[in-house]
């Protein structure tokens, strides 16, 4: 069952995906730890996925394209693919 996090919350609305800007799985890392598309093998167009409640600041983060929003509550998916419109 996905818990609901109400702004404070690692993978929650604190603007991070508690990864630091690292990446969480190490099977879908790069060398330097950035997160690569399992899907194209790029990591050129991979952004964080925010789950919680947005702020101002994070929805003009989202129309600048540095992250995107993945809903309230917490998903299994940590990063987004602009590229190939693909959560992983």
């Amino acid at each position: 069952m996905a818990k609901a996090n109400g702004g404070n919350g690692k993978n929650g609305g604190n603007g991070r995906n508690g990864t630091n800007g690292r990446c969480s799985n190490p099977g879908r890392c790069g060398k330097n730890g950035t997160p690569v598309c399992p899907y194209c093998r790029e990591k050129d167009e991979v952004i964080p996925i925010f789950y919680g409640y947005p702020t101002d600041k994070t929805f003009m983060k989202a129309e600048r394209g540095e992250l995107y929003l993945g809903g309230y509550i917490t998903g299994p998916t940590a990063y987004y693919c602009k590229r190939d419109d693909r959560e992983f």
